[in-house]
């Protein structure tokens, strides 16, 4: 399947800007599903989403006080998935994290929404207090955002803090595939890559005990890339 950490139009309300983007995506979202997140784009200004509502079907196990399928949860293979909408209230989001981590039995666990909780330009405060805890007390292996315009891959960080390997903390993740370039790039202590400018994808593929990870650009050519091996039962 495909993921879209949020901002997947320009204006969430324009019809037309959905409909390019079905139109020059057909060939992969024909084959298999898109499962996003929304972006602040999506919900432009905010007059609400209904578009992306109409347009995708997604599942409707969310928290409550949260519009139905913004946030949904999923599990595919071996792994959990927490799909989360960042651009609505960030605290009505926090039991319902808490509770799907704690009851999942899932061996790998990834969280996807659009605003990074770790970045030089703009960090969001909200999420490190209310969501990075649970993310270290129930060992998400990765989270993965949008929003700011570069790439960053981190090293596996436990409350804010680099840690010295990835069963002990997790990774974050900044990917973006607009034009876009930051001239000055202020280094981030935690950071294993940061790219000012580019468009790129990943590709992740769990084979049992093992993850890898790799971005590409947009002539295919391999920018980042690493491996997680769990360990233990």
């Amino acid at each position: 399947f495909y993921s879209i950490a949020g901002d997947i139009v320009t204006t969430g309300l324009n019809r037309d800007d959905w409909d390019r983007f079905f139109q020059h995506s057909r060939g992969a979202f024909a084959r298999k599903p898109l499962m996003p997140v929304p972006g602040n784009h999506d919900r432009q200004d905010g007059l609400g989403a209904k578009m992306y509502y109409d347009l995708f079907s997604l599942p409707p196990n969310g928290p409550t006080g949260v519009d139905t399928e913004s946030t949904y949860s999923f599990q595919y293979g071996n792994a959990l998935f927490l799909m989360i909408d960042a651009t609505s209230d960030v605290d009505a989001h926090t039991p319902w994290i808490e509770e799907t981590l704690k009851s999942s039995t899932a061996r790998w666990k990834f969280a996807m929404f659009h605003f990074p909780p770790y970045n030089y330009e703009d960090p969001y405060p909200e999420i490190q207090a209310a969501w990075v805890p649970l993310f270290d007390r129930y060992h998400v292996d990765m989270v993965m955002g949008g929003h700011i315009h570069y790439y960053m891959r981190s090293k596996p960080m436990r409350g804010g803090e680099v840690v010295g390997s990835f069963e002990e903390g997790t990774v974050y993740t900044i990917s973006i595939s607009i034009p876009a370039k930051h001239d000055q790039m202020t280094p981030e202590p935690y950071a294993v890559k940061q790219y000012p400018d580019g468009y790129y994808y990943q590709h992740m593929e769990i084979d049992g005990d093992l993850l890898t990870y790799t971005t590409y650009d947009e002539e295919g050519v391999v920018r980042d890339t690493f491996t997680i091996r769990k360990k233990g039962p």
